[in-house]
């Protein structure tokens, strides 16, 4: 197993700034913020894998660290919300902007590491969609800017568990 996964990129993130108060573009903020597939959902379940697996020490200090990043996405994204006009609560928004709660059925709670993985990798291949997707509904620059760099770290994560995948199969085999 390779010691050397560095989960946290040395790139700042933009600082927020928005040039107005849109509480439309906010509404689609939230799902990325607590939706199904969310930085509220990744914390908990990587968390969650990280305590099932501390008999796997690096794979555990790995989801850990990935979860700690999910959070400081999670903080991004709620100071966004905040500042375009809504209060950043843990629900999404849908048909006609009715609230919908996060609630721990959004999480997969498989508990073998392969699983885990193929989930994870899952996952963060539809963040970096939503993400990609969230950036065309707004023409702040800076706002396209802090999205753009959130995508950085998803990426960096569908790397590190795609990576992480094929080291235990080959260690499995």
């Amino acid at each position: 197993m390779n010691e050397n996964f560095k989960v946290a990129l040395n790139i700042p993130y933009p600082k927020i700034e928005i040039s107005s108060k849109d509480p439309n573009f906010a509404y689609k903020i939230f799902n990325v913020y607590a939706g199904k597939v969310s930085e509220l959902s990744a914390i908990t379940q990587y968390s969650f894998q990280s305590f099932y697996l501390k008999n796997y020490s690096e794979l555990s200090k790995i989801l850990e660290q990935i979860a700690e990043v999910e959070m400081r996405h999670l903080k991004i994204l709620g100071e966004l919300i905040k500042e375009l006009g809504l209060t950043p609560y843990y629900v999404t928004y849908c048909c006609g902007n009715r609230a919908n709660p996060w609630n721990a059925d959004f999480i997969d709670f498989t508990t073998d590491y392969r699983s885990m993985l193929l989930s994870n990798i899952n996952s963060e291949v539809i963040a970096i969609k939503d993400y990609n997707n969230l950036i065309s509904y707004t023409n702040d620059p800076n706002i396209k800017e802090i999205i753009k760099r959130i995508i950085i770290d998803e990426e960096h994560h569908l790397k590190i568990f795609t990576e992480l995948l094929r080291q235990y199969d080959s260690y499995e085999n």
